[in-house]
């Protein structure tokens, strides 16, 4: 490839672009994106085909797949609310059923967030409500990335664990 085969890189591009699209989509779940991430990738290294001595080539294919699919997900979870289903769900009630869910789902997450800790509280306003990034955020509170990475992480856990079921049991109320 280091020297300009079009044929070889045909050949490479053949051989692996299933195996990376599989992989991509088994994380994404999105077949668009995964089309997209995959041809990213082999782009990529057709454009830096000289610059580049790579010993392993499946090993790094996936890797850069894997980094694509990573930066893809952040990206686009970062601009998310966390909001966005909770109003999605007391939107597609109609009446005064719908403003009867939104109440109660309001509710529901005004006092999940009053049993956070401060700490926490903080890490979710900052990223759910004022969507900044999580190095924004570790900038801006003076702590480690990883530590604003792991606690918007059990944030996300406790809220599948304690509030998803009650989501059910409002949700079903009103049904």
């Amino acid at each position: 490839m280091a020297q300009d085969s079009q044929e070889a890189f045909e050949k490479l591009y053949k051989c692996y672009w299933l195996e990376m699209y599989d992989s991509a989509y088994k994380r994404l779940k999105n077949k668009k994106q995964a089309e997209d991430i995959v041809q990213d990738v082999f782009l990529a290294l057709w454009l830096r085909r000289k610059n580049q001595d790579i010993d392993n080539l499946p090993a790094y294919l996936h890797t850069a797949v894997k980094f694509k699919v990573f930066n893809y997900v952040e990206r686009n979870l970062s601009h998310k609310s966390f909001y966005d289903p909770l109003v999605e769900i007391a939107l597609s009630s109609s009446g005064t059923d719908g403003s009867l869910i939104e109440k109660e789902l309001y509710n529901l997450l005004i006092a999940y967030i009053n049993t956070l800790s401060e700490k926490k509280r903080e890490i979710f306003r900052l990223h759910f409500i004022e969507n900044k990034s999580t190095k924004e955020i570790a900038e801006l509170l003076k702590i480690p990335r990883k530590t604003v990475q792991n606690q918007l992480r059990s944030i996300i856990l406790d809220v599948r664990t304690r509030i998803a079921p009650l989501l059910i049991l409002v949700i079903g109320n009103q049904i």
